[in-house]
C-alpha cells in the first residue's frame, strides 16, 4: 500500500512538472517569455523613481541567455538595466515619460514594454 502512494505521488509530481515547464526543445529560445506580460510598479520619492518590474520567465541577467531593460526618458535611451528593480535618480522638476522595453542580450526584442508618466515637483 505504501509503495502505491509513493508511485502515485511521484507520477503526480512528474505530471505537474511537465505541465508547468514545457520542453525547451519544442519551442524557440525566446518563445516562453515572449508570450508573457510586463507589469510595472513605480513610486516617486523626491527626484528619484523607484521601479519594480514583473515579467514571468524573463531572464534578468547579464551574459548568454539573459536579458535586460532598455530605459528611455522622454524618448531618449538612458541606460540598460539587468535587474527587475532599480532606481532612476536625479530627475529635474517637471513631467517625464518613462518607457521600459525588455530585450534579450542577443538583441532580440521580448515584445514586452511599459510606458508611464511621472511628475517631479
Amino acid at each position: 500500500m505504501l509503495k502505491w502512494f509513493v508511485w502515485t505521488g511521484c507520477a503526480l509530481l512528474l505530471l505537474a512538472f511537465a505541465t508547468v515547464w514545457p520542453a525547451a526543445t519544442s519551442a524557440a529560445p525566446h518563445a516562453l517569455s515572449a508570450a508573457g506580460q510586463l507589469q510595472v510598479k513605480h513610486e516617486v520619492k523626491g527626484n528619484d523613481i523607484f521601479i519594480e518590474c514583473f515579467a514571468v520567465q524573463f531572464p534578468f541577467r547579464k551574459g548568454d541567455g539573459g536579458g535586460h531593460i532598455n530605459v528611455y526618458l522622454n524618448g531618449q535611451k538612458m541606460t540598460e538595466v539587468y535587474t527587475a528593480a532599480f532606481i532612476v535618480r536625479g530627475l529635474p522638476s517637471g513631467k517625464h515619460v518613462i518607457r521600459l522595453e525588455l530585450v534579450y542580450n542577443d538583441g532580440k526584442a521580448a515584445g514586452m514594454a511599459h510606458e508611464f508618466e511621472v511628475t517631479i515637483s
